[in-house]
């Protein structure tokens, strides 16, 4: 919400600004010096630049999670489908999230809230772009439409900048999670294996060899078990991320007449 209102009010002052640039005229009869002209100059244009940058950002990651939501619900989805003790684990995981929530008695925004807010943010950003375009289009081009063709080329190298940025910290954190998420299962499956052997040993030297197989078949199961925990837990992960951006989106203090106006 303090990001949303800083963009919000910085965007403000650069609109300010760009009302009496090149600041020759001043309302009351105000006169600045050529120091300050140039200092409100420069202001305007970084305002309207960081403002474009801070709303490509907005919106390349507004899609990158959003097409990360997709596929992880899609191998969610149809691992349910194809495994049913999968299916209710899940369901059981969400039963309990839901149970949590009841008990903590934590107001959640809704869906309309959440969306309206969305949309708001999505339309501001593309508002600033647009006015970054146009306010700082080269004013040595040939003609207007050239110089509008120029920024846009420009802010499409910077996107590409930042698409790659958050795409490589994005594989970072998911790399990180996997190390760290195998490292902390090979240990403990480790453990378990040794605390096992040694209480065992004796007992699986006199198994006959149709138990053995049978013991094998186990393994195979706590393997597949594991990784049916792996996709409960990613599953898991991905409410809460999602339940973050809605707080972050339409904060609970979102009352019914917001949600009214948003509606309308």
């Amino acid at each position: 919400m303090i990001v949303t209102l800083f963009r919000y009010g910085a965007a403000a002052y650069g609109l300010v600004l760009q009302a009496f640039y090149p600041f020759d005229t001043l309302p009351f009869a105000i006169t600045i010096s050529d120091g300050a002209k140039e200092s409100l100059k420069y202001q305007a244009h970084q305002l309207a630049y960081w403002s474009a940058v801070v709303s490509m950002s907005f919106l390349s990651i507004i899609f990158i999670l959003s097409v990360w939501f997709i596929f992880v619900r899609s191998i969610v989805a149809f691992a349910m489908r194809i495994r049913p003790s999968f299916r209710e684990s899940v369901e059981k995981r969400m039963a309990e999230r839901r149970a949590k929530k009841e008990t903590q008695d934590k107001k959640t925004p809704s869906k309309r809230a959440m969306w309206g807010y969305l949309l708001l943010n999505t339309a501001f950003s593309v508002a600033t772009i647009g006015n970054d375009i146009i306010f700082n289009r080269p004013e040595d081009a040939a003609s207007f439409k050239e110089g509008i063709q120029q920024r846009i080329e420009y802010l499409v190298e910077i996107n590409r900048i930042i698409v790659r940025t958050q795409l490589s910290f994005l594989y970072i954190m998911v790399f990180l999670s996997l190390i760290f998420s195998l490292v902390r299962t090979g240990v403990r499956r480790y453990r378990q294996r040794r605390a096992a052997a040694r209480a065992t040993a004796d007992e699986e030297g006199r198994l006959a060899p149709g138990e053995m197989v049978e013991i094998e078949v186990q393994v195979q199961q706590t393997t597949t078990h594991v990784l049916e925990g792996k996709l409960v837990d990613l599953s898991d992960g991905m409410d809460i991320m999602y339940e973050k951006m809605e707080s972050y989106a339409a904060p609970a203090s979102v009352n019914k007449a917001e949600e009214v106006l948003v509606e309308l």
